[in-house]
This record gives C-alpha cells, sequence and structure tokens, in this order.
C-alpha cells in the first residue's frame, strides 16, 4: 500500500518543492495527516522505548492505511494540478515514514530513503536521527493538532454511518444520491 501510494506520488513529484521541514499548509486534510503522522512518532517512540515491537508495527500499518484510503485518495486532484502543499506534505511523510519504519522493514526503508534523499541528508536512514515529533508542537493558526484529529474522526464516523445507509438501501457507492 505504501508502494502504490509513493508510485503515484511519484508520477507527479516536483523535485525544486520539496522541504525538509513540516510544511504549512491550510488544507485540512494536510493538517489531519501531519497531525496522524504526529501522534504515530509519538506512539512508536513511546512503545520503542517500552519495549513493545508489535505495537508500533500495527500503528505504522493503520497510519499508511489512513495515508492510502483517507489523504491520498481525496489529495489525488489537488497533487494532479500541481497543489505545492499538498506535495509537500506528501513528501515530509515520506521522509518522516521511512526513519519511523527502519527498524521493522529495515529494506523498505532504505528504498524510501534513497527515493526522497537530498544530497545534504546522511546516505542511509540507518544513519539518521530517530524522528522527535510532539503533537502538542504542532499548531494550525487557529486550531490544535488535536482538533483537527476529533473533527476528522467525527468526519469519518458520519462517513461510515452514510456507507452503512447506502448498504442497507442497496444503493451503490458510485451512484449519486
Amino acid at each position: 500500500m505504501l508502494y502504490n501510494v509513493w508510485a503515484f506520488y511519484e508520477l507527479y513529484r516536483d523535485e525544486k518543492f520539496e522541504l525538509q521541514e513540516v510544511p504549512e499548509s491550510k488544507n485540512v486534510l494536510d493538517k489531519w495527516i501531519l497531525s496522524k503522522l504526529f501522534v504515530l512518532s509519538e506512539d512508536v517512540t513511546q512503545s520503542m522505548e517500552s519495549y513493545k515491537l508489535l505495537e508500533p508495527v500495527r500503528s505504522i500499518k493503520s497510519f499508511i492505511d489512513d495515508l492510502s484510503t483517507w489523504y491520498l485518495r481525496r489529495s489525488r486532484d489537488r497533487i494532479k494540478e500541481g497543489d505545492i502543499e499538498a506535495k509537500q506534505t506528501l513528501y515530509f511523510v515520506f521522509k518522516t515514514l521511512s526513519k519511523m519504519i527502519a527498524p521493522f522493514a529495515p529494506f523498505a526503508a532504505e528504498d524510501l530513503w534513497l527515493k526522497t534523499r537530498k544530497e545534504t541528508d546522511q546516505e542511509s536512514v540507518h544513519l539518521v536521527s530517530w524522528p522527535s515529533l510532539k503533537i502538542s508542537e504542532i499548531y494550525f493558526g487557529k486550531c490544535q493538532a488535536e482538533e483537527v484529529l476529533n473533527n476528522m474522526k467525527e468526519t469519518r464516523e458520519v462517513v461510515t454511518l452514510g456507507l452503512q445507509a447506502r448498504q442497507k438501501a442497496g444503493i451503490a457507492v458510485r451512484q449519486p444520491l
């Protein structure tokens, strides 16, 4: 699933806009996936420090699922149209995620690192520092990252209820209401 997201990104990649720092975006989807990434960083770090190795793998898998099925599906048009903020966000996610998956999937992490690596970066993902992203340190203008996460959680619940209602009524997902 991660490589499918990468393959799409690579089609519309524009290396001159790729940043090393956290991108500042006004789009709610960008804010949401960045918030999820920061939460993932905290969860994986905490689990690793507690020597719990199965929990971070589950968290990473769940994050990649959200990245693919929620973020990318709703951001495709933006990326195709050349939205710089969306591309910067996705690049930052890939770069950071490669660091987080390195202990669990070293070859995949290295491959992703080499694809996103800049000349000034270390030559291997296994030589870089662990990402120390904290959800309390990310702030999006008028709202906190936790607020963005809560709003998206509510939105997803509404979508789930809508899909259940469609299924009960026998209305196909692609059929307009």
